[in-house]
């Protein structure tokens, strides 16, 4: 599958920044949480879920994130995304739809450029692969449906990071993941979920060691 060979060639070339980079001075491992706000747009219903009605995109987000810094100016991250779900509800053609919700989340592999501003913060841009999952459910002219879903798209990030001491930090960022238009996890059709923006505004922690 498209997202199984995406996350494949994300591990490989992290893989190949490790090693590539061994001789430098080691940086810190850490580990942290965020939570926040996502807002998918709503493409992921409309056209393919329904034709015609109302998508609510917003929801709670948050992830789990681990990663290395090689030096102070770069590093890389790997993290489990949860986006949340989108509703929505209308008609696709003439029969009405329901219940409807859509449920996102996937693992994003980034490498990440930082600029330090003085000893307590600095600035962050990211880019890296998300591997998505979708799984959505809604019933449709009174007959239930369901489908799981997944791919993979690029994403991008910017944030900024205040650090309290030299084990704990918080920060604050504004990601971008693109979502649906995959495949059927089990089938390997193309999916129902249309290509949408998802995005996550989230504070988080730190840990370093």
């Amino acid at each position: 599958m498209r997202v199984t060979r995406l996350i494949a060639a994300a591990v490989l070339a992290l893989g190949g920044l490790v090693a590539a980079t061994q001789a430098m001075a080691r940086g810190p491992f850490y580990f942290g949480g965020s939570v926040g706000q996502s807002n998918i747009d709503s493409d992921i219903a409309i056209p393919g879920l329904i034709t015609s009605g109302t998508v609510d995109g917003k929801d709670t987000g948050f992830k789990i994130f681990g990663g290395y810094e090689f030096n102070q100016y770069f590093g890389v991250e790997i993290a489990y995304v949860d986006l949340g779900k989108a509703s929505y509800s209308g008609r696709y053609g003439a029969a009405t739809v329901t219940g409807g919700k859509v449920d996102v989340w996937g693992l994003n592999f980034s490498a990440v450029g930082i600029l330090p501003l003085n000893p307590s913060f600095s600035l962050f841009g990211k880019l890296g692969v998300f591997g998505w999952e979708a799984k959505w459910s809604d019933t449709t002219g009174g007959f239930p449906y369901s489908s799981t879903e997944n791919g993979g798209d690029f994403s991008v990030g910017v944030g900024l990071n205040f650090t309290f001491n030299q084990n704990f930090s918080a920060r604050v960022e504004w990601e971008r993941f693109r979502v649906g238009g995959g495949e059927d996890a089990y089938t390997g059709l193309p999916n129902s979920t249309g290509s949408a923006n998802a995005d996550l505004l989230s504070l988080g922690v730190v840990f370093k060691f």
